[in-house]
């Protein structure tokens, strides 16, 4: 597996580049499914598992069952000194995306029932789910700093933060001896992406800014929807999209890279799922892909990228930027 170190003055970990996403675990019914699911990753070499406070609340009886079930997981198979947790805390309520819940209180709640429902007594990596751009980083980053200095934190990073926010975030961070931000997460795929596409506003997507921000920084990325939520599979496959969701990637641009990803699998025999996510091991600064698959046949096909890096030709050629390979 490729790895990457996230250290801070009191904590190091080993930060791999295939995470397992539970943002579809919403049915408590399906524990042992899930439970499966977080075996299979783990038995192919898998370490990290990605979260949310706000998993799976627009699901009726969704509300805490990913948190929970990764808690009952990690308890019955008392692995939790091997597996980095990562949740988020501070998501606006649904129905109000533009109102903010980055105050003191709301994040206080959010840590404490995520540390709860996880059954642990710390968080190796938390992050804001979104940011409010009109609260000043001086109020912010005194908070995530006092989760570290407890314990109940060990590194903090921003979800859905622009480039611009984390570099003045981690200046007053620096200048003032608080924890900086240590990785962020957001939407990055080898599809041309945008928050237009997907009608929310408070995502963040890779663009040339962001791309060339953090490969300058040798930033880590935690890259959410790195297969651009089966696109390139489907379609690659002579498929057509079968949601709504999976409709917002159709582009131009996109079938083009869907041409260059076919004709390379054909080439090498890799699958479209392994080539977007070795895709994503493949850049000038660190990136943790967060996937995730529901038969465990996915899963370890997916991790089967775990150790696959391209060449600069390889990346122009999927890119559509280059020649032939």
């Amino acid at each position: 597996m490729i790895t990457y170190k996230l250290k801070n003055d009191k904590y190091e970990l080993d930060m791999p580049c295939l995470c397992f996403g539970t943002a579809d675990f919403d049915d408590r019914s399906k524990k042992d499914e899930y439970f499966s699911q977080l075996d299979k990753y783990v038995e192919c070499g898998g370490t990290c598992i990605d979260t949310a406070r706000v998993y799976c609340d627009f699901v009726e009886g969704g509300a805490d069952v990913s948190e929970s079930v990764i808690g009952e997981w990690l308890e019955s198979r008392k692995n939790r000194d091997n597996i980095i947790v990562c949740t988020k805390g501070g998501h606006p309520p649904f129905d109000d995306m533009k109102s903010s819940r980055l105050s003191k209180k709301e994040l206080d709640k959010d840590l404490s029932r995520s540390l709860e429902c996880l059954k642990t007594d710390y968080i190796d990596i938390y992050l804001l789910h979104r940011d409010d751009t009109s609260i000043p980083v001086e109020e912010i980053m005194p908070i995530l700093d006092e989760y570290v200095k407890s314990g109940r934190v060990h590194f903090i990073g921003a979800s859905n933060w622009g480039v611009e926010r984390i570099a003045e975030a981690n200046r007053f961070a620096i200048e003032n001896g608080y924890e900086p931000f240590r990785i962020s997460q957001i939407n990055y795929s080898l599809a041309h992406t945008s928050a237009n596409m997907f009608e929310d506003e408070t995502l963040v997507c890779m663009d040339l800014n962001q791309y060339n921000w953090y490969r300058d920084n040798n930033f880590p990325v935690m890259a959410f929807s790195p297969q651009a939520k089966g696109f390139f599979t489907r379609i690659a496959q002579g498929l057509g999209v079968k949601n709504l969701m999976e409709g917002r990637f159709v582009s131009t641009a996109n079938l083009a890279r869907i041409s260059r990803v076919k004709q390379y699998c054909e080439k090498t025999g890799l699958t479209p799922a392994v080539v977007t996510l070795a895709y994503l091991n493949s850049h000038g600064f660190p990136v943790t892909s967060v996937f995730s698959a529901g038969k465990l046949e996915h899963i370890a096909e997916d991790m089967t990228a775990q150790d696959i890096v391209f060449d600069n030709k390889t990346i122009a050629f999927l890119e559509n930027t280059g020649g032939i390979i």
